[in-house]
């Protein structure tokens, strides 16, 4: 039986997991232990560790080293406090393989924690870019540090195969997006179940929107926010929003947003909706609106468009269904009036793959 370490920090890995973990729980041939930290374990950012524990039987180590705020020399000492806390859990444990996804600054310390254990790690969202986040910094870091390489599309699996300087490399595997096996897996709400559990009529035209900061241009953010809650006003739609996890200024975003939401009576503010919520509001809604990765890779399987705002996803594939601007009023107001003449989106997500799920089971057996 092989023993598999499935790293999840925050809500936006673990709604990608979810499939993977439901399929390696329930195996034979997988000793399966989930070990949840980063955002998981702050009650600040949703307390999201308490989705995991739904799960019965489920083998569940928590790490936390979350510290007081968002401001560099935190996250930094968090960073530290991550790699000494993994580096007893490596000492305790012995892994076959050690599973991370993406490029969050707690993914990337608990990952370096496993270089002098010499663990063997499989990573997924290689290869990508996100021009606006230090987080791309992290994922390519974490790809120079993983042995198995799970990608989204053929253009990630190259840039892979050079960061890694093997052209010919067969640890690179290009297998979709984990997280498009959701649709088949999850069973979504109703609109009546989720106005029942959440209290929003999405009968009633809603915007999903999520804003996360942008961490290479700090200085972006407050002008940013400004701008995106004086669009508000022009919207006569309910806006669902769910606030933003921990990066640098993150805590200032989810001030501004709380401060306007509380007010307004067709504004809705949740940091954290669960998987099955998030994944049914974007099913109802109307269109997307922010910088989200979901609005990127899950959004076209929905048929929704999205109006991407801002720099932190430059450089990610999109499929057509993505209508990337500056986040200025006048901007987004014209992206809004697009999608306006078109509401639901046709098109085709360019990381859909059939099979995803049994891929990547099929080459972690044999790994």
């Amino acid at each position: 039986m092989k023993k598999i370490a499935l790293l999840t920090c925050g809500r936006s890995d673990y709604s990608i997991y979810l499939p993977l973990i439901k399929v390696l729980q329930t195996s034979e041939e997988f000793d399966l232990t989930v070990i949840a930290f980063g955002s998981h374990t702050s009650r600040y950012h949703g307390y999201s560790i308490e989705a995991i524990h739904e799960y019965e039987n489920l083998n569940l180590i928590s790490v936390d080293a979350t510290l007081g705020d968002d401001k560099p020399a935190s996250i930094t000492s968090a960073m530290a406090l991550t790699t000494m806390k993994f580096a007893q859990i490596w000492e305790c444990n012995k892994f076959d393989l050690v599973v991370c996804l993406g490029d969050r600054y707690e993914m990337f310390s608990a990952v370096a924690s496993t270089v002098p254990f010499n663990l063997k790690v499989a990573h997924f969202h290689g290869g990508e870019k996100t021009l606006g986040a230090f987080d791309n910094v992290f994922r390519h870091s974490i790809t120079a540090m993983s042995h198995l390489h799970f990608v989204t599309c053929e253009m990630h699996a190259e840039r892979v195969r050079r960061i890694i300087e093997d052209k010919d490399c067969d640890s690179v595997h290009n297998v979709g997006s984990l997280a498009l096996e959701n649709l088949n897996t999850i069973n979504l709400m109703t609109k009546q179940e989720f106005k029942n559990k959440f209290g929003i009529d999405m009968n009633k035209s809603t915007v999903l929107f999520t804003y996360h900061p942008e961490t290479v241009d700090l200085s972006a953010n407050d002008r940013n926010v400004a701008n995106l809650i004086s669009m508000f006003e022009d919207i006569n739609d309910q806006i669902l929003v769910t606030l933003p996890n921990n990066d640098t200024d993150g805590a200032r975003v989810r001030s501004a947003l709380l401060a306007y939401g509380a007010n307004k009576l067709n504004i809705f503010v949740y940091d954290f909706l669960g998987v099955q919520g998030y994944y049914s509001a974007m099913k109802h809604c109307s269109f997307m609106l922010g910088n989200s990765s979901s609005g990127i890779i899950e959004a076209a399987s929905f048929n929704k468009f999205v109006i991407n705002v801002g720099d932190r996803q430059k450089g990610r594939q999109t499929s057509a269904n993505v209508i990337s601007v500056p986040c200025e009023k006048k901007y987004i107001q014209s992206a809004i009036n697009k999608i306006s003449q078109f509401p639901v989106y046709s098109g085709g997500n360019i990381y859909y793959q059939p099979n995803t799920i049994q891929q990547v089971v099929d080459i972690m057996r044999r790994a």
